[in-house]
């Protein structure tokens, strides 16, 4: 099995950081490319977020992505990836399908999938609004551990990392003795 606690930590500032450039992105391919777009980072605990498992959720995510866009004979005019110490990311200006039929894919592959849980598609509309869950009723995740609403085990540290951890180590082998 990987370790899951390889690599560096991430400081907040950090992530907050590149959750600000990230923004900027959107913002210009918004302007440059007039189309939905996706913005894909994994959902890692922990202070490290770039390790072998984050890596392999991003490559199956991807391929996931791609596949749909494929099948549908959508059009990825444009990605951009980046595999730094906030953990792997990518963005994506999809051509061919509108936002929300892409908003409902993104959150198929995220349900399905067997690592789906750990993948964030998100889906910005070609006016910068990014499309929620809520907009479909469909609540917010559950938790990897109880099933509870993520957000409020998140908040209330209700588990310990290293039970998360394990927990994502379990669903990443499962996943790579599948594929």
């Amino acid at each position: 099995m990987t370790h899951i606690t390889e690599g560096t930590p991430v400081h907040l500032c950090e992530l907050l950081a590149c959750k600000e450039r990230r923004a900027k992105t959107q913002l210009s391919w918004l302007k440059t490319y007039g189309v939905p777009l996706v913005s894909f980072s994994i959902n890692m605990p922990g202070p490290v977020k770039l390790n072998p498992m984050s890596e392999h959720i991003f490559a199956q995510g991807l391929a996931a992505l791609e596949a749909a866009c494929h099948e549908r004979g959508w059009i990825l005019i444009a990605q951009q990836i980046h595999h730094e110490k906030t953990g792997p990311e990518g963005i994506f200006a999809v051509q061919g399908v509108s936002a929300s039929i892409l908003k409902k894919q993104m959150m198929h592959i995220e349900k399905t999938h067997p690592v789906g849980r750990l993948m964030d598609l998100d889906v910005i509309d070609k006016q910068g609004k990014s499309i929620s869950r809520k907009a479909y009723q469909i609540g917010r995740r559950k938790c990897l551990v109880c099933q509870e609403d993520a957000v409020v085990c998140a908040r209330s540290r209700r588990h310990p990392l290293q039970e998360l951890l394990t927990k994502i180590e379990e669903m990443t082998h499962a996943d790579e003795c599948c594929h």
